[in-house]
């Protein structure tokens, strides 16, 4: 039975009830490896209407509306729902997925059109647009009833546009940075917009009460300086990108330098040790973590810990959104200490990915060499569990211009691309993360842009992230520039193929073991065009091993989206000596039927060649398999 979450949020953090609703809690998964992640924006992934609508078919052109009306929706809400996430847990489980993260549910400004959830108003209340405090509780419950875990996506950095700065006696939402001293705050945002001295009801300003204090704001203005310089150092806590506003959304005083830092540090862990409690939600994402001076960050993770162990949750994930290249990312993993627990893959290693799926960018090498120690990350890679591998995302930090990876990609063949990069990541080291609609091979981009419909600022369409955060259910901005159409099609072939692919690695046996826990290996191919064997060579076919002890898994995949690519590929003389044979788990090539039920018997020779133990392998265009 559901448990009755309390109707009404508190009106101060004394309020809030940190006890559990239910125990024992949820146990924490024995290791993260283990999961299958899944992102999705609660406005824009379902309204627990979807069924009623259409389903949109690749073999109808005829369903694209007026550019202006679509491009205008993608900048408001457009009523996805909690409910909605909820009706569509089945969905994902098929998919393959345990582990669901959401956007941030947490109540907006009524008057502002911050649909992606970043920009809190009350941090404790649920935004009424994706539903009540109850429909997130009974979400997770559900989602715990399938065997999915559930994070949260969580901001500390900041607060929403709550506040505007005094500007010659005006009210305004962004001043120009300046480090001291703080700026005058001119008035608290009501509730329709306007300046207000005095906070007077639930819809204006900021709630709770403590956070309506201006001291606990930087009140420096909004960032101008995003990054370090090469000769400064990254983690002094006075950069101005971890004092400035995030453009109109307001700067917390986290600074050790100032004077209530630790007051608002203390608040800012209660209100997610408070959503821990309520949801039994497994773990959180981080927003901003470069943003957060690193003592700030490593003191919010330390509350956040201790007390998910309190209660009983022993391997509660934090994991942090890290921007600024590995050199970031590395210092706030602090793995020995009590920080995050992994960090998301952003930036460079996303297009990697990509590219080496599509066989486009740098040689397979590259991608493979960021799991050693010539790379700066290449100590937490290698051992898989402290980071997080993406290749698409809400926000493409370093993709210009900001795509998907089906984007500009007219070939049948992107179905095969978008779930082979998918394979990629379900194969290889890491915490594989799936962004939504990418199992319907999405393919958002800048592109999209209609510079004769809405001028460019500076070059670059205003509100440029909407092309990649499309609506799968229907509204206004649906994907494929659609409207009112449906996108849950289990039967889609990228979906089907992540599906097949994610069902070997989620097998309980020692082929699942390997693949997710395993030592990872590049392989050298000797291709049937020419004797010698090479290391991984783009637009060519690439394999990789995975060993855990006596079980080598071994994955292929041909990069070449044009021509099929054969070749032999090397694996462990010790564990496959010749004479013996691999099991064939997938091939994309394979039926509906094969993929849902694959053949058993199927296998492949190991023979010898010199003094190496390989295997011939034969793959289609954009072709993958997997051997065990």
């Amino acid at each position: 039975m559901p448990v009755p979450i309390e109707p009404n949020a508190p009106d101060t953090l004394s309020a809030a009830n940190l006890a559990p609703r239910k125990t024992p809690v949820h146990p924490s998964p024995q290791d993260w490896r283990d999961q299958i992640l899944y992102f999705l924006l609660p406005d824009r992934f379902c309204d627990d209407a979807e069924a009623t609508r259409p389903k949109f078919s690749f073999s109808n052109p005829a369903t694209a509306v007026p550019k202006a009306a679509w491009m205008a929706g993608g900048k408001v809400f457009q009523g996805g729902t909690i409910k909605g996430i909820q009706s569509k847990l089945g969905y994902l489980r098929d998919l393959g997925v345990t582990a669901l993260w959401i956007g941030p549910v947490f109540k907006q400004r009524r008057d502002l059109q911050t649909y992606h959830g970043y920009g809190i108003q009350d941090f404790l209340e649920v935004d009424p647009r994706f539903g009540k405090r109850q429909d997130l509780r009974d979400l997770v419950d559900a989602a715990h009833a399938l065997g999915i875990y559930v994070l949260l996506d969580i901001i500390y950095n900041h607060s929403g546009n709550n506040w505007f700065y005094d500007q010659g006696g005006s009210p305004a939402d962004m001043a120009d940075y300046r480090y001291e001293p703080p700026r005058v705050i001119h008035g608290w945002h009501s509730e329709t917009g306007s300046s207000v001295q005095q906070i007077t009801n639930r819809e204006q300003g900021v709630w709770p009460r403590e956070f309506q204090t201006p001291e606990w704001y930087t009140r420096a203005g909004k960032i101008g300086k995003w990054d370090p310089e090469p000769w400064e150092n990254r983690l002094d806590p006075r950069n101005e990108f971890r004092r400035g506003d995030f453009f109109d959304l307001k700067d917390f005083d986290l600074n050790e330098f100032a004077p209530r830092h630790k007051e608002v540090l203390n608040a800012l862990i209660q209100v997610y040790q408070y959503w821990i409690a309520l949801t039994d939600c497994d773990g959180i994402r981080v927003d901003t973590v470069k943003h957060v001076p690193f003592e700030a960050s490593r003191n919010f993770c330390g509350g956040i810990h201790e007390f998910a162990e309190s209660i009983g949750k022993e391997n509660f994930l934090v994991l942090g959104e890290v921007t600024g290249g590995p050199e970031m990312s590395k210092a706030y993993l602090d793995i020995f200490g009590r920080n995050l627990d992994a960090a998301i893959d952003l930036g460079g290693p996303m297009d990697i990915l990509a590219n080496f799926a599509k066989g486009l960018g740098d040689e397979p090498g590259t991608y493979f060499r960021q799991f050693t120690g010539h790379d700066i990350l290449g100590s937490h890679r290698e051992v898989g569990r402290y980071h997080v591998s993406m290749f698409d995302d809400h926000d493409m930090i370093s993709r210009e211009p900001k795509a998907r990876i089906c984007n500009r990609n007219a070939s049948p063949l992107r179905f095969l691309q978008a779930a082979h990069a998918v394979g990629v990541q379900l194969t290889c080291l890491g915490i594989p993360c799936i962004y939504y609609g990418t199992e319907q091979a999405f393919d958002g981009g800048e592109n999209y842009h209609d510079a004769s419909v809405e001028a460019l600022d500076d070059g670059n369409p205003p509100f440029r992230d909407r092309y990649v955060r499309e609506s799968m259910f229907g509204g206004t901005f649906g994907a494929f520039q659609t409207s009112g159409l449906s996108f849950f099609d289990p039967g889609h072939p990228t979906y089907r193929r992540i599906a097949a692919i994610a069902g070997v690695v989620k097998r309980t046996d020692k082929v699942g073991k390997a693949l997710r826990r395993g030592r990872q290996y590049p392989r050298e191919v000797q291709f049937l065009a020419h004797r010698g064997y090479l290391p991984p060579v783009k637009g060519e076919l690439v394999a990789w091993s995975r060993i855990l002890f006596d079980q080598e898994v071994l994955v292929a995949l041909n990069t070449n989206g044009e021509a099929a690519r054969g070749g032999l590929a090397t694996v462990d003389f010790g564990l496959h000596p010749p004479g013996s044979s691999l099991r064939i788990l997938y091939r994309s090539d394979w039926s509906n039927a094969e993929l849902a039920a694959p053949p058993a018997g199927l296998k492949l020779p190991v023979i010898q060649d010199g003094n190496r133990a390989v295997v011939r392998l034969d793959l289609p265009e954009a072709g993958m398999i997997i051997l065990g």
